[in-house]
């Protein structure tokens, strides 16, 4: 689920409001601490993992709904380096 709804709420609460109307996770993270004490846009400005996602949480509400489609990331071109951290880094989140 997007890190960045929360600003809005919790992931895992949005999950069961969705229920099975989710047909795709986009998987990101965010940082309230950062939004707050630097901007908005710098809520953005962290590594999968560590924000301030509850994943454990976000895992039991996927299981609660039976979600088994489809999760993505985010990562920009000059970022493909980066893509054996980000697998490791979803498989931690996700308990793949």
């Amino acid at each position: 689920m997007k890190g960045d709804v929360l600003r809005y709420g919790w992931p895992e609460q949005w999950i069961r409001i969705l229920g099975k109307r989710i047909g795709k996770i986009h998987v990101k993270d965010y940082s309230v601490k950062k939004m707050e004490s630097e901007g908005l846009w710098k809520g953005f400005d962290v590594r999968l993992g560590e924000g301030d996602c509850d994943w454990s949480a976000v895992r039991k509400a996927l299981a609660e709904i039976g979600y088994r489609g489809w999760a993505t990331t985010e990562l920009e071109g000059k970022m493909a380096p980066s893509l054996p951290d980000m697998a490791v880094r979803l498989g931690r989140v996700l308990d793949l």
